[in-house]
């Protein structure tokens, strides 16, 4: 069989644009001598339907083109996925079409912290299809049955903790891509491929689009397995988002502190984008260091970006000024450093107007899920491109950019070193806010907690593992004893700074940009903050680490 494997960025609630890319490779693959075209779940409305399905007009559109598919298939079968409208119920579908003849298989609800699937109604629908020759079933995502192919249709978003892993005949396709939901930003990686006799003979480079021609009835050889690059598929994703959201034409602005995220964030711009339409400013007060100013000077000189700089701290002095004219004092403090942040917000967004752009959000995750951000000042944005990285995952992201543009575009006295079991930074992570400032968070620590804590790990299994000593056998606990959290007394102070940080600042989620999400637990923290501090398993762990000796 002759097979057209098309990789589609399925741009969401674009219903008739979808359907006009599909029917002109449909027609290509007609003039290819293809014998079936295969395009990825959910190709015409997207993975996200949202309000929408709530409306029964809105559905039967949708549904529409599911005939008008059928009708194009008497020289060819096509395989596609779409939302199908019945008797008030919709059902998340894949349907093979050949000769005027339609099959259904309808999806099973599966709801993931990336899709909600519970707007679906379920229909025992499962029927086998026979093709030249061929027994054929299709299918959803990694599901594999015993049968001459397997088609498995799929709208897998990048997740940097899960890879797909498939066996025995199959021919999957997924899309590439951003889709956007709610305060989320999903980018589909794509990777379509086939699987024969269990051996890769055909994989389609992630996060990359385009349409290739495979001969099942060729002897099975081993080809490359692509590897997925964080770097290329966050880039893909941004271009994408650029593209949909604000047209390809905005400026960026993107203020630049010096310091780590800001340097990623204009990087990384500038890789999906280019640099002509990245603009960075630099806004420092008396409590700049002159390394971190330099630091962002130097970024933009590698980067190629138009940048500019000044001071804030008249327009700080101005505030102190009429703040006393409504009879308060000069402020200071925390509220300080918070007006600083909202000047510079303030900056950025006046920037942005100025040139008719978007202001990049530079916050990442451990940031996001301790609340360590200021509201109306560095919480703003178009996008936290970030959002879903610690910080560790940002080093590691440097390295990356750093080796793609062949020269020191990230500073690199901003990363870390590790030597004999301690963690050193030539210029330690800081908002820069008041003097000799430094972040509060136990870098490598804390990401450890936000990455793994509501995903794979219970905070109650993490203490457990403290209580019983297992932690200490496991790489995070070298990092805890540079830390001196073997120390109990050291280790409750902080992990209660931790909970009630995070807590405490809950509010603040509802109001940051959307996040450009890497993994399916961007939020699972969030729900298990809420929870553990009232449990009285957590608390009975915490008293029995509170008798602990060092």
């Amino acid at each position: 069989m002759r097979i057209a494997i098309v990789t589609m960025e399925v741009k969401g609630g674009h219903c008739a644009e979808n359907f006009a890319y599909i029917k002109e490779q449909i027609e290509q693959a007609k003039k290819d001598h293809a014998d079936m075209i295969v395009f990825p779940q959910s190709c015409i409305n997207g993975v996200y339907g949202g309000e929408h399905f709530k409306d029964a007009d809105y559905c039967r559109y949708v549904d529409s083109f599911n005939d008008k598919l059928k009708e194009m298939s008497q020289d060819i079968a096509i395989v596609w996925g779409n939302i199908k409208y019945r008797g008030r119920q919709l059902f998340n579908c894949a349907f093979f079409a050949y000769q005027g003849e339609l099959i259904m298989r309808v999806k099973e609800k599966q709801s993931t912290a990336f899709v909600s699937e519970e707007m679906y109604s379920s229909l025992p629908i499962h029927r086998s299809i026979l093709f030249q020759g061929h027994t054929m079933e299709v299918n959803f995502g990694n599901e594999v049955q015993d049968t001459d192919w397997n088609i498995n249709l799929d709208a897998r978003p990048f997740d940097i903790h899960h890879e797909q892993k498939l066996t025995g005949n199959v021919i999957y396709v997924n899309a590439v891509g951003m889709q956007n939901e709610g305060k989320r930003v999903v980018m589909m990686e794509g990777g379509s491929a086939v699987y024969h006799q269990n051996k890769c003979v055909w994989q389609m480079p992630y996060g990359e689009a385009g349409c290739q021609l495979v001969d099942t009835d060729q002897k099975p050889s081993d080809a490359k397995r692509q590897k997925r690059s964080l770097l290329k598929l966050m880039g893909e994703a941004v271009k994408s988002f650029d593209q949909q959201i604000l047209g390809g034409k905005s400026r960026w602005i993107v203020g630049l502190s010096g310091g780590l995220d800001s340097s990623v964030s204009a990087a990384l711009l500038v890789y999906a984008l280019g640099n002509e339409r990245v603009i960075g400013y630099g806004m420092s007060s008396h409590h700049n260091s002159e390394q971190t100013k330099q630091n962002a000077r130097a970024l933009a000189d590698a980067l190629a970006i138009e940048y500019h700089e000044g001071s804030i701290t008249s327009l700080t002095e101005a505030t102190d000024e009429v703040l006393m004219q409504y009879g308060y004092p000069s402020c200071e403090g925390l509220v300080k450093e918070n007006v600083q942040a909202r000047i510079r917000g303030h900056l950025l967004s006046t920037f942005a107007a100025i040139h008719k752009g978007v202001v990049v959000n530079n916050g990442n995750k451990v940031e996001n899920a301790l609340g360590y951000c200021t509201l109306y000042g560095d919480a703003i944005g178009a996008i936290d491109i970030l959002g879903d990285l610690t910080k560790v995952q940002l080093f590691d992201l440097s390295h990356a950019l750093n080796q793609h543009f062949n020269k020191e575009t990230v500073p690199v006295n901003l990363l870390p070193e590790r030597i004999n079991g301690t963690i050193r930074f030539s210029v330690p992570p800081s908002a820069e806010l008041t003097d000799h400032q430094q972040d509060p968070m136990k870098w490598f620590y804390h990401d450890y907690l936000v990455d793994h804590i509501g995903r794979d790990l219970t905070m109650n299994q993490f203490l457990n593992r403290y209580l019983d000593g297992s932690i200490w056998n496991e790489e995070i606990g070298a990092i805890m004893r540079f830390y001196h959290l073997d120390d109990p007394e050291v280790f409750l102070n902080d992990l209660n700074w931790f909970t009630h940080t995070a807590k405490r600042n809950l509010f603040k989620h509802t109001q940051v940009p959307v996040i450009l999400t890497v993994s399916q637990n961007a939020y699972s923290l969030r729900k298990e903050i809420q929870g553990f501090s009232e449990g009285e398993v957590y608390q009975e762990l915490l008293d029995r680490i509170k008798q602990m000796k060092k």
